[in-house]
């Protein structure tokens, strides 16, 4: 009888053992990516950003009053509604409807930007882990006006909305 339980019960914890790694394999997308590889992602949204902020900081450079609709082309080309890494962001008037929040990590770095502060998340979506993180932006510069003509002449301190970003964590 005594031999029998002890029988029962190891045959009880092996299934719940089997069942548990069972359950972690099939769940394995669910696990967060370790810090190593959330530091590289880090790292490469910092050069992200570098690289984006001087290809802006050129596009300013070059925008006219007299060439402000292809500064506007140029600058929807590179933030194109296909590329889901890299989004201008905003509620105050954007260019375009699709310029909006689309999901609550933009809503909440929206919210933040509007008050200055950059956000930062380790997400997973559809299956994959991002590094997500937003830059907030402000009416930095004169031409700004410009395509945005509800803004007033600049530079002024007025925060209005975010530069977005999500890099792919490899696991």
């Amino acid at each position: 009888m005594r031999l029998r339980k002890l029988l029962n019960y190891g045959i009880f914890v092996l299934v719940l053992v089997i069942g548990f790694c069972f359950t972690t394999i099939a769940r394995g997308y669910d696990i967060p990516p370790p810090t190593g590889q959330i530091a590289i992602a880090q790292q490469t949204s910092d050069l992200m950003f570098n690289t984006l902020f001087a290809a802006l900081t050129q596009e300013f450079d070059e925008t006219t009053a007299d060439n402000v609709e292809q500064g506007k082309q140029s600058i929807s080309l590179i933030f194109n509604d296909q590329n889901k890494d890299m989004r201008l962001v905003g509620t105050v008037s954007p260019l375009r409807q699709n310029d909006r929040p689309r999901d609550n990590f933009e809503v909440q770095a929206n919210a933040l930007a509007l008050a200055g502060q950059a956000y930062t998340s380790v997400q997973q979506v559809d299956n994959k882990w991002y590094y997500r993180r937003s830059i907030p932006l402000s009416n930095f510069r004169a031409e700004c006006a410009l395509c945005h003509v509800n803004f007033p002449v600049g530079p002024t301190s007025d925060w209005v909305g975010a530069l977005m970003l999500r890099v792919p964590i490899k696991k």
